[in-house]
């Protein structure tokens, strides 16, 4: 079980750095729903803490509505609530071509991994063979903004390598594959930082971030990009396009045809 540093430096209590740690696999679907977390022994040698700590953090996460006591009394994931948002491509090209505009990208991890939770489950081929992962962090004239990870399919991911994904945008990189980027679902939420994130960012730990998931759909109706977004909220701006089909209700009205009657 690989180690994972806490440290008193980085702006916040060790327990609550760890149960940063913890949440942030729970919403990345590193520990699945229903899937027990490591057992508090496990915990105290993976961050070298001790057991006071794991529990003060797993007190937190209980609180937080992320686990609850399973059987044998070890601590599982809880289902998460949530919906996809469905925007307009032209909203979603829009944002990932201004990203590409106004911030520079460098990839500070790459290589290929077994897809977990959602990845795994909606991700075309993520159930059967091991998907590309790449974490790049933008940066806006010299200052961190966004930290991304993205999850591509084997058969898309060989196509390049990490030298092309650090001056070519993803979705030209895809296109170039032979999957065109033609829908999305996108879940907006907030998170607080948790270390790595927070070291790469520049921000305290704890801090408040954008979280911004996407789940891209190409031509052929296949999820070919699954991509977590956390931004500085100062630094961000998102720009959707929003038609007047979109708030039909459940009767088939337009809220301007309500008005007219």
């Amino acid at each position: 079980m690989n180690r994972i540093a806490v440290v008193r430096e980085m702006g916040s209590p060790l327990h609550h750095q760890i149960y940063l740690v913890l949440a942030d696999g729970i919403s990345t679907g590193r520990y699945a729903e229903g899937e027990p977390l490591p057992t508090e022994e496990q915990l105290t040698r993976m961050f070298s803490v001790s057991r006071i700590t794991v529990r003060r953090a797993m007190t937190s996460l209980h609180d937080a509505g992320l686990v609850e006591r399973g059987a044998g009394r070890r601590t599982v994931v809880r289902p998460q609530i949530g919906q996809p948002m469905r925007m307009p491509m032209t909203s979603v090209i829009e944002n990932i071509v201004s990203y590409g505009a106004e911030t520079v990208a460098k990839v500070v991890e790459f290589g290929y991994v077994q897809a977990r939770g959602f990845a795994r489950d909606r991700l075309w081929d993520a159930d059967q063979k091991p998907v590309q992962r790449a974490v790049r962090v933008r940066s806006q004239d010299g200052t961190p903004v966004m930290h991304l990870t993205s999850y591509i399919p084997a058969a898309l991911g060989e196509t390049f390598t990490k030298a092309d994904l650090n001056r070519i945008p993803m979705f030209q990189l895809l296109a170039r594959a032979g999957a065109h980027i033609c829908g999305a679902e996108q879940l907006v939420s907030a998170v607080l930082a948790e270390p790595l994130v927070a070291s790469r960012l520049g921000v305290k730990v704890g801090a408040a971030l954008i979280d911004l998931r996407s789940l891209m759909i190409d031509q052929q109706g296949r999820a070919v990009e699954y991509v977590e977004m956390l931004a500085v909220p100062e630094h961000l701006k998102l720009r959707f396009n929003m038609h007047p089909e979109q708030f039909r209700s459940s009767t088939g009205v337009t809220p301007a045809q309500k008005r007219k009657r």
